[in-house]
């Protein structure tokens, strides 16, 4: 080594020659200008969070808009209850009678919207020993149920309900075969009845109700009250037409005494 020469020593790197170094200080600066520009994962990182919080903002504003849109929109309904199929009408002149009745007979009416007209006749109170009611109808107000059925209606709206009805059986009378069976009746307490029911399509005639007492009328007796209806004033040719047909058919079994006992109010006699 020369230390009497005026150049100094080469520290460091012998085995370096110049071009290997300018080489490593040219590529340092290279590397740190790439690593500060932004990647493409980044830039779509960026897009997202951007997308997904402006949505977030449109759902957070979206339920105070709706009601006062859904307010806007949707009309306040009105509820119009329909118009009742049946309203009461006068009952004078009453159409109908029962011969022989004991006591005065309590009548009501009303008219279907198709203008069918039923008339209802009431002979006593419930738990009298003779107790009944008819209703009779002109015209076909609405398609009929079961025996069954159409008799609790009846009784319903009589403020009354059917404990028990028996078997169904045909009874003879001057309308023709009628459906009856044995019915029991119940409020505070029970009435032992007869159920009856008749229609006739041809004509538009029908009538149903019960005959009651203080044990079940038989066939005879509830054939003899049926054939006590009559007509009364303010009848129309055709129902007219239907009371001459049943006239002519009347049997001699329910004569005036007859028909007056299926409805006589009788009390058993104390022993």
């Amino acid at each position: 080594m020369d230390v009497g020469g005026g150049a100094m020593p080469r520290a460091g790197y012998g085995e370096w020659d110049e071009e290997d170094l300018a080489d490593w200080v040219d590529e340092r600066p290279s590397r740190r200008v790439r690593r500060k520009k932004p990647s493409w994962l980044r830039v779509i990182l960026m897009s997202v969070c951007s997308i997904a919080g402006l949505a977030y903002l449109a759902l957070q504003l979206e339920p105070a808009r709706r009601p006062a849109e859904r307010a806007k929109a949707v009309p306040s309904s009105v509820l119009v209850a329909p118009a009742p199929a049946w309203k009461p009408v006068p009952t004078s002149p009453a159409p109908y009678a029962l011969a022989g009745a004991p006591g005065p007979i309590a009548t009501e009416a009303r008219q279907h919207t198709n203008g069918a007209r039923e008339d209802t006749l009431v002979l006593g109170r419930f738990g009298d020993f003779r107790y009944a009611q008819v209703s009779l109808v002109q015209g076909q107000p609405e398609t009929a149920g079961s025996f069954y059925i159409d008799i609790v209606r009846r009784a319903a709206r009589a403020g009354l309900a059917v404990a028990h009805q028996g078997q169904g059986r045909s009874v003879g009378t001057k309308f023709g075969t009628l459906e009856a069976a044995p019915l029991t009746l119940a409020a505070k307490g029970e009435q032992a009845c007869q159920a009856f029911r008749f229609a006739d399509a041809e004509t538009e005639f029908s009538f149903q109700g019960w005959l009651c007492g203080s044990s079940a009328p038989d066939d005879a007796q509830l054939a003899c009250f049926i054939d006590g209806l009559t007509l009364a004033g303010g009848s129309s040719p055709s129902l007219k037409a239907v009371f001459a047909k049943a006239e002519r058919s009347r049997t001699e079994a329910c004569g005036p005494v007859a028909r007056t006992a299926s409805v006589s109010v009788k009390p058993p006699a104390r022993p």
